[in-house]
């Protein structure tokens, strides 16, 4: 336990210095020195190990240490090792026997402030360095809180202590670094007060300057602590926000600061003021791939929001009003980017119909005959004719139109599996619908899914949602929690593109699926490489094991067909079962296959398949 040589209280005008020392005698003698030449205003504490010295240390902090490097429970460059880990700011004066100048200078570099030797070190000598190790530190201290501090004003607003915008170019840069890496997506939102102007030229600089105050603390109210908001100067901020998903996570974030800023501002002469403000939002790579390219798209967006904000109040408000529009600017010449267009056909083509529910046979080759179907999606577009999904899949996601896109097949997908199994066709026959990653972070997804449903009468055993490992890798938690919300509607999940995710295996204990698809990758080179058969066959026997259904996609041939049969994988899909077929041509081929039933029950011996049309598969 600490000795306290002198009981002076504690006050902070006084200097506390901390003595570890193993000898009792030599440490009285420290003391006495010190008392000595330093006076009353010193107070001494002693413990005798280097334990002790930690444990202290760790509580309460001196201005100094006198250190013994010679201890019970540590010895040398030790000694001093240990306490500068426990107080790495607090300045160390070694004093210590038998100090030679090899072990001196060691100590010096290990982060000793001076070093004495107490067989010759005279008390005036010891108090002095003492006091010097103290002025040193401090000295080091402030230029240290200077350097901070000058490095602070360099890359952050004075007003705001908001990110300026040298800190947050790099900032964006960093993140579209990241995002380029890891396939990731980055939002980028651009602030502008409506006619903050008025208030500085009518109310004052220091009304605007608390204004500008608010609304930095309400935009870091509204985001992630991994995003970052900056000012980058006047009434100008942005809020960039790495690793999204789709434009609705940045239409999110939009919406709850147009929100908070409404939220009128106290202020401490006249009423509260109401804020105004025009948002413009960006997204990587849909709107630019560089920092200067999101800066200008989401620049040109606050300024298509501005205008169309300001006629909409110059037809409601015709009055002047502080925080209105005084006047009706011209739109700003900015072309629309191709991006918008795109997002814009794609939205016209939801919503006239030219968006088509295709469906794919998966074949049971043992009984030879279709046990379910995969919804794929397919857009008729005038100007390029029939789009398979790798399109526009990309882009409905990005714009967050793969939600009500996605909603619309699976509707679509339910009332076929009823008609289908009212016809009699086949009583267990299913039909697999794909998910994305935005719609699994959809709240409420699972009530969605649960309304369908029951909306078309299609019973929960009929239906099978697919989706990929990687669809959890953002929001995990959240993602688990849709998956286990879906489950319990009593229908199935299947991972797709097995094989090619981050996380397969931990994927498959964690998510409660029923199955699994083989990616085609690992099929079409089957015949052809000796390391896809054996990741093939080690797949099948992983899931059956797990108590999991295998399906097999991107079946090309019947030599493929044959060779997936013979590693126990006998559901299969692909062109050599037929191609993605429209609603019509599905209900004939199922009702032909019904009429005439299996054709036999070897699948090694298939005959011709069945093809109706050559679409896109």
């Amino acid at each position: 336990m600490p000795d306290h040589i002198t009981a002076a209280p504690s006050d902070p005008s006084r200097l506390h210095v901390l003595l570890v020392d193993n000898d009792a005698a030599d440490a009285r003698s420290s003391v006495s020195a010190l008392t000595e030449r330093l006076g009353a205003h010193v107070t001494c504490q002693v413990v005798h190990t280097l334990a002790e010295a930690i444990r202290q240390l760790l509580q309460d902090r001196p201005d100094a240490v006198l250190l013994d490097l010679a201890l019970s429970d540590a010895s040398g460059i030790a000694s001093l090792a240990g306490v500068r880990g426990a107080a790495p700011g607090v300045p160390v004066v070694v004093f210590s026997r038998h100090l030679d100048d090899a072990l001196a200078l060691r100590a010096l570099r290990a982060g000793a402030h001076e070093c004495l030797d107490k067989t010759d070190a005279a008390p005036a000598a010891l108090a002095r360095a003492v006091a010097f190790a103290i002025e040193r530190q401090r000295k080091l201290t402030a230029l240290e809180a200077a350097r901070i501090e000058a490095a602070h004003r360099a890359t952050h607003d004075p007003l705001t202590g908001l990110a300026n915008r040298e800190l947050f170019l790099d900032q964006l840069e960093r993140a579209l670094a990241f995002g380029d890496r890891y396939v990731r997506k980055t939002g980028l939102l651009f602030v502008d007060l409506d006619g903050f102007k008025a208030i500085n030229d009518t109310r004052g600089h220091a009304l605007g300057d608390a204004l500008l105050r608010a609304v930095a603390v309400r935009l870091q109210e509204c985001v992630r602590r991994s995003d970052a908001v900056a000012r980058l100067g006047g009434d100008e901020f942005v809020v960039l926000l790495p690793d999204v998903t789709s434009r609705r996570d940045v239409a999110f974030v939009k919406e709850a600061i147009l929100d908070r800023l409404r939220e009128p501002v106290e202020t401490s002469v006249g009423d509260p003021l109401v804020i105004q403000a025009s948002v413009g939002s960006a997204m990587s790579p849909l709107d630019g791939s560089t920092a200067k390219e999101l800066l200008d798209a989401a620049d040109s967006d606050m300024y298509r929001e501005k205008y169309r904000t300001r006629r909409a109040r110059a037809a409601l408000l015709p009055g002047d009003s502080l925080m209105a529009a005084h006047e009706v600017d011209p739109p700003p010449v900015v072309a629309a980017s191709v991006t918008h267009k795109r997002e814009a056909r794609l939205r016209n083509a939801m919503q006239i119909g030219e968006l088509e529910v295709y469906y794919q046979p998966i074949h049971d080759v043992v009984a030879d005959r279709i046990i379910a179907v995969e919804a794929l999606l397919r857009w008729r577009d005038p100007e390029h004719g029939l789009q398979g999904p790798h399109g526009f899949l990309s882009l409905a996601e990005d714009t967050g139109l793969i939600v009500p896109i996605g909603e619309q097949v699976l509707r679509e997908a339910c009332r076929a599996i009823v008609q289908w199994r009212a016809l009699g066709t086949s009583h267990d026959l299913r039909v697999a619908v794909n998910l994305s990653a935005v719609q699994l972070r959809e709240h409420g997804f699972d009530r969605r899914v649960a309304q369908i449903m029951s909306e078309t009468g299609c019973p929960a055993p009929a239906l099978t949602l697919e989706l990929t490992e990687n669809s959890t890798l953002i929001d995990g938690e959240t993602a688990m929690g849709t998956l286990r919300a879906l489950k319990s509607l009593g229908l199935r999940l299947v991972v797709d593109d097995f094989g090619v995710g981050h996380a397969s295996l931990t994927f498959l204990r964690e998510a409660p699926v029923d199955g699994i698809k083989i990616d085609r990758r690992f099929v079409s080179q089957l015949l052809a490489d000796a390391r896809d058969q054996a990741i093939v066959s080690s797949m099948v026997r992983l899931a059956r094991g797990l108590g999991l259904e295998v399906v097999a996609e991107g079946v090309e041939s019947a030599e493929q067909a044959r060779r997936l049969a013979r590693l126990q994988c006998f559901a299969q899909q692909g062109r050599h079962y037929g191609d993605a077929l429209p609603l019509a041509a599905m209900s004939a081929l199922l009702e032909q296959r019904h009429r005439i039933g299996p054709r036999d029950n070897s699948w090694g011996t298939r005959g011709t398949r069945l093809r109706f049309g050559s679409d896109v598969s």
